[in-house]
């Protein structure tokens, strides 16, 4: 079996904002966004705490999404954050 080899990588930073209208808390992640060249996901993004951290819920520091595409890549981030009252930036 052979290990697949990464095609692309990048190092963004991803930002959320608490989903509350009177609410300026922000969140920070570093994350690695790989794309490799094969599997059934072949993209990951690894994401880690990196901010000060908010007042309102916390999301777990250190997280791993896969995805079959980009776009299915960032529902998931989005649905994923959601589910703790944020919302991507």
């Amino acid at each position: 079996m052979t290990k697949s080899k990464i095609i692309y990588e990048d190092r963004p930073t991803v930002y959320a904002k608490f989903n509350h209208p009177q609410s300026d808390d922000y969140i920070e992640y570093k994350s690695i966004i790989q794309i490799t060249d094969s599997g059934k996901q072949p993209i990951i993004i690894q994401l880690e705490f990196s901010g000060t951290p908010p007042f309102g819920p916390m999301p777990p520091d250190k997280h791993i999404i896969k995805a079959q595409n980009l776009i299915e890549l960032y529902v998931k981030l989005g649905r994923w954050l959601g589910k703790y009252g944020y919302k991507i930036r």
